[in-house]
């Protein structure tokens, strides 16, 4: 869904005329999307991740706090480090 550029009502995309202004709707151009694929580091992060939430809430053993604490932390450091280093040096 698009805005008129008059009147900034919502237009469908089947629309050729803008229903409130009456102003001819111009066909723009999609932006393109970038897919980048995910990186091996961010799915073992996010696998991690889902194995300390499972153990955490279904072991009979609990783990203090501090011990989880950094458990998420080294994950989430992980993750943004995935994230960051491959489009670092792409660019």
């Amino acid at each position: 869904m698009g805005r008129c550029v008059y009147c900034h009502s919502v237009l469908t995309k089947d629309e050729t005329q803008c229903y409130l202004c009456g102003d001819i709707v111009r066909k723009q151009p999609r932006a393109v999307v970038e897919h980048r694929p995910v990186p091996l580091w961010i799915t073992l992060a996010f696998l991690g991740s889902l194995a300390c939430t499972f153990y955490c809430f279904f072991s009979a053993h609990i783990l203090s706090l501090p011990v989880t604490l950094v458990i998420s932390l080294a994950l989430v450091l992980i993750r943004i480090l995935a994230e960051w280093l491959p489009y670092k040096n792409s660019n």
